[in-house]
């Protein structure tokens, strides 16, 4: 077993596993492919319509469908889009809904995200799209302060255009690019969805089944306490940050909070150079393009280059139409840094002593 497998937390060793780089992953062109078209298609749409907020919640539609991979046909590639297309159109719909309303909407947030965090329990891909759910619901309640209820069927409709032309973009790529892939799928025994609800259910007699669940409950709640207690202007994004870096693993949160912490500042750091160059529209079209084009790449290398490619996309998105400014930098790293301190103190430091001291309890 490593040593991040036992979640040794030295400060060397986790400098060192933060930044490492891994090969593993073979690029997948079909999601490269998709991801510049379609996110620098929606982006230009925008521009072209005069219509901002079509090009920012179509381009989230792309980015979503375009972080969900398959090694299995085309067939069920495109299934698992459309799945992740109705996922986050339905999260964006009930974020706008519950937007705007305070403590209410915070209350809300946490019960989405703890029992997103319990069903997620069921499989692997029950687990993703929770996760998913969780995070464009709390983009879709950030959309104003109630002020889009008025688009409240609209702005999901803005986001399954955009999925869906993430979805047409990534089969047509898949189809010309398969004859390229010389990849054999193995198949596996499956449980039926019978089977994996029996067994999620016999987990959750022991509190093993519930930690993962209290991990995330813990942290939401701190997360909209600070936004809300301290009136936070993008508070949101800390209970992003919570819900993207808390993994079910806790030597895997460790390393993802770790990596989007140093990966956003860095982040920063590059997106500060926005505030000397202020790109005119359609330059920053191709600039979308390209880091929409190069987060499949550095996903599953370096998470932490995907984070800090993943702030100045951010920033130029949210701020489409107007310069990015100081105080938007400011929000970005200091909700970013209070979202990975609070996913590394409730999310995983308690809880890992309380585990090491069980076992050395039982030596």
């Amino acid at each position: 077993m490593s040593k991040s497998d036992q979640g040794y937390t030295g400060l060397g060793f986790i400098l060192k596993d933060t930044l490492q780089w891994s090969n593993e992953a073979p690029i997948n062109y079909p999601q490269v492919i998709a991801g510049f078209i379609g996110m620098a298609g929606c982006i230009s749409l925008g521009f072209y319509l005069n219509h901002l907020m079509f090009g920012l919640v179509s381009t989230f539609g792309v980015m979503i469908t375009n972080d969900t991979s398959s090694n299995g046909t085309i067939k069920k590639h495109a299934t698992e889009l459309f799945r992740t297309m109705a996922t986050g159109t339905v999260a964006i719909f009930i974020g706008i809904i519950i937007a705007g309303n305070g403590w209410v909407t915070g209350g809300l947030i946490v019960m989405i995200s703890t029992l997103a965090a319990l069903l997620g329990g069921i499989s692997r891909s029950v687990a993703i799209a929770s996760v998913q759910f969780v995070i464009l619901s709390i983009i879709g309640s950030s959309m104003g302060d109630g002020l889009l209820h008025q688009d409240i069927f609209r702005v999901p409709a803005y986001f399954a255009s955009g999925s869906l032309l993430g979805i047409i973009l990534s089969v047509i790529a898949g189809y010309l690019m398969q004859k390229s892939d010389h990849n054999v799928s193995v198949q596996t025994a499956k449980l039926s969805y019978k089977q994996r609800f029996t067994l999620w259910r016999s987990k959750l007699i022991h509190f093993t089944g519930w930690k993962y669940t209290v991990r995330v409950a813990l942290c939401m709640i701190a997360a909209q306490l600070m936004g809300i207690v301290f009136h936070l202007e993008r508070s949101y994004w800390i209970g992003l940050t919570v819900a993207i870096v808390l993994k079910r693993d806790l030597a895997y949160s460790q390393r993802r909070i770790f990596q989007r912490g140093i990966g956003t500042a860095a982040g920063v750091l590059l997106g500060s150079c926005l505030l000397l160059w202020s790109l005119p529209q359609w330059n920053s079209v191709v600039v979308i393009g390209l880091l929409g084009a190069l987060r499949p790449i550095f996903k599953n290398r370096s998470y932490a280059i995907y984070a800090m490619l993943m702030t100045p996309l951010m920033l130029m998105m949210f701020s489409t139409g107007s310069p990015v400014t100081a105080h938007l930098l400011e929000y970005r790293l200091l909700d970013t840094m209070i979202g990975c301190v609070l996913a590394y103190v409730l999310g995983f430091y308690i809880w890992n002593n309380a585990s090491q001291g069980n076992v050395v309890g039982k030596t």
